[in-house]
């Protein structure tokens, strides 16, 4: 019978399978999603399977199917190669590598209209602002005729052509600066003709050094794929231990101050005793200096009763006491037949003078 440590260890492996066949079973999810996106596009998938470049620089053959034209079987294989897992896990990189770089372009080209757009409004604020300033400053007040009170329309179509005049000359400003960056515009664009058309006439061996380098660069990006999907997974066993240890670190800091609590509690308990003891201790010995101090009165009188006579005379006293409350108790129903009986005769004498 296996014992609970490789029970254990079983379960932990069990538990990495698993997450190693959900994360490939979340890629192939998704491949086959893009496959089906391709195909509902009207693209053939076994032609852009077979025309992808291996990383020895070869196309790769479809993996379940044969020529075009056979059908397919009906038994279908419920698991994947390595080739195939390799080929997905590719196509997939290559993928999210392509959507990464359109986001970030996307984003840095919105971000270039935002700020863009950022600046001209700012640069409109600050024109509105100071056109307002000018013309409360020329108009509202410069302008007011200190006679009448009323505004002067001299100052104010004079103020009315000024601006006009700086709107043309900025106007003319912006077309001047627009026609330059044309020209410069126009001048790039010749220039990247020019080097694409020279870029034509490479010849055989520049070529085969491209093919190079290319499966150079293509067995890099490979590896450091392979090396991002690694890092992939220990970041997922990372976090998983992360919030095992987080919880484990909760629990324990909720034990650490049940047990805070609990020391305290004792703490404040063994004061308390230590204190009764020291109290007991000093009445103890209160009680033991009492004790031979009357021993050593008790020795020197000779005249002191014995214990038996306490007893005895201590007997006698609760036996008097009982006959003195019994005697108590007899006078007082005395009187109150007494009081009954003279009541009764009170009662017959009025009856007989009655």
């Amino acid at each position: 019978m296996a014992s609970l440590d490789e029970l254990e260890e079983k379960v932990a492996e069990l538990g990495r399978q698993n997450e190693i066949l959900g994360m490939e079973n979340e890629m192939l999810a998704d491949y086959l999603q893009r496959d089906a996106d391709r195909m509902a596009l009207g693209e053939d998938a076994d032609e852009s399977l077979s025309d992808m470049p291996s990383p020895a620089g070869k196309k790769l053959q479809p993996s379940r199917g044969g020529h075009k034209g056979q059908k397919r079987q009906v038994g279908l294989p419920t698991s994947l190669t390595l080739e195939e897992k390799f080929r997905i896990a590719n196509q997939e990189v290559e993928a999210l590598s392509r959507d990464i770089d359109q986001t970030k372009k996307t984003s840095e080209i919105n971000l270039d209209i935002l700020r863009a757009l950022m600046e001209e409004t700012d640069i409109r604020t600050a024109e509105v602002k100071r056109d307002a300033y000018e013309f409360r400053r020329d108009i509202v007040v410069g302008a007011e005729n200190p006679r009448t009170g009323k505004t002067m329309a001299e100052k104010v179509l004079k103020y009315m052509e000024d601006k006009l005049t700086q709107k043309d000359m900025l106007i003319n400003k912006l077309l001047m600066k627009n026609q330059a960056y044309k020209i410069s515009i126009k001048k790039a664009e010749n220039a990247l003709k020019t080097k694409q058309a020279s870029g034509d006439d490479l010849q055989y061996i520049d070529f085969h050094q491209l093919q190079i380098e290319n499966q150079q660069f293509v067995q890099r990006i490979e590896e450091a794929n392979q090396e991002l999907l690694d890092l992939k997974r220990r970041s997922g066993r990372t976090v998983k231990i992360l919030n095992n240890m987080k919880k484990r670190l909760s629990s324990l800091t909720t034990e650490a101050k049940f047990l805070e609590d609990e020391i305290k509690e004792r703490k404040a308990m063994l004061a308390k005793t230590e204190h009764d003891i020291v109290k007991v201790v000093e009445e103890k010995e209160g009680a033991r200096k009492e004790h031979k101090k009357l021993r050593a009165q008790s020795r020197q009188t000779t005249e002191m009763p014995q214990i038996v006579d306490y007893v005895s005379q201590k007997a006698k006293q609760f036996e008097l006491e009982s006959q003195k409350r019994n005697w108590e108790r007899k006078v007082e129903l005395a009187e109150t037949a007494a009081k009954r009986i003279r009541a009764a005769l009170r009662n017959g004498t009025l009856q007989m003078t009655g």
